[in-house]
């Protein structure tokens, strides 16, 4: 009798826990579920900060007081388009200097155009150099819908070199790349792989697009990386669906070692978008002729404002070593 009575309560028991776990489940499904919807909500939009964020200096490519700044500045160019390679039309400003002269491709950063790159390219006109700018694809007056950092936009760079050399007539053995930003990663990029690339200028370049993004969430958020890997990861997925590309293949400091030219990497200890460390670690995997200035207090990509003779005298010297 008493057995029965113990198998009557351990069955009471039983039972009772089994609800309980039955609705712990049920609450704990739902609590997943939330989770589950709220990162995949969450992953679109930052999908689409990654590869279609707002532009800037738009309104900088319109206002008439550009071709005014360029006549004072006694620099002549030309408004050119270079068809990229998927068909896309690039728009740019071609400044010669003369046929036979070294050109410098200048790269801007994301969300900016070519207007963020004028002061590099008149300080290398006037130097002696034949210089070009372009909006990169999906910035300022360029074709495209989405930005992938590299993976896409160093085919543009390679079909403006090339394009360079069958419509110009440029010297196709003294070519350099120079970028800022986006466009110091994306000149890293091509050098790596493009052998017409002689010399690449890179200023405050990221390491690895993936890197670079949880540490910018990371720091705006104020949250543990750890804690946004559940959000970045699906939204990395979608952002390589959408633009149709791979986030980890862009990555400079991965193709360091294939680069072959020189290369200047410059980078401001104030900067608080690409720390320091992303030149550093790709200084330290090259395996070329290279130099890595770190201008003290220069914030992300105004080394050329902060320091701005000394960096004119670097820049200015560094291709007319190497081209």
């Amino acid at each position: 009798m008493e057995d029965d009575k113990t198998t009557a309560v351990a069955k009471g028991s039983f039972g009772w826990a089994k609800k309980w776990f039955r609705r712990a489940g049920m609450i704990a499904l739902g609590a997943v579920g939330s989770v589950t919807v709220a990162i995949g909500a969450a992953s679109f939009p930052l999908s689409g900060m990654l590869i279609r964020p707002k532009l800037k200096r738009l309104s900088h490519l319109r206002r008439p007081h550009i071709n005014n700044f360029m006549k004072k500045q006694g620099v002549e160019y030309e408004e050119i388009i270079i068809p990229s390679t998927d068909g896309l039309k690039l728009r740019g400003w071609w400044m010669e200097a003369a046929p036979g002269a070294a050109t410098v491709v200048v790269l801007h950063g994301v969300t900016k155009n070519r207007t963020q790159v004028l002061r590099a390219a008149i300080t290398l006109r006037r130097a002696g150099f034949n210089v070009l700018i372009f909006d990169g694809r999906g910035h300022g007056q360029s074709e495209g819908r989405h930005i992938t950092y590299g993976f896409h936009e160093r085919r543009d760079v390679e079909a403006a070199v090339e394009w360079l050399i069958t419509e110009k007539k440029v010297d196709a053995e003294r070519i350099g790349l120079a970028g800022e930003s986006m466009g110091a990663a994306i000149s890293l990029q091509v050098a790596a792989h493009y052998p017409r690339i002689k010399a690449v200028w890179a200023d405050s370049p990221f390491a690895s697009l993936r890197r670079v993004t949880k540490e910018y969430v990371s720091r705006v958020t104020k949250l543990p990386r750890a804690l946004l890997e559940p959000v970045l990861w699906p939204a990395f997925h979608v952002a390589n669906y959408r633009g149709k590309f791979d986030v980890d293949v862009v990555e400079p400091l991965a193709l360091a070692k294939q680069i072959k030219c020189p290369v200047y990497l410059i980078h401001g200890t104030a900067d608080d978008l690409i720390s320091t460390d992303h030149s550093q670690n790709i200084y330290d995997a090259l395996e070329t002729k290279k130099e890595l200035w770190i201008v003290v207090g220069a914030r992300h990509a105004r080394s050329i404002r902060h320091s701005r003779n000394e960096y004119s005298e670097r820049l200015i010297k560094f291709f007319k070593e190497n081209l």
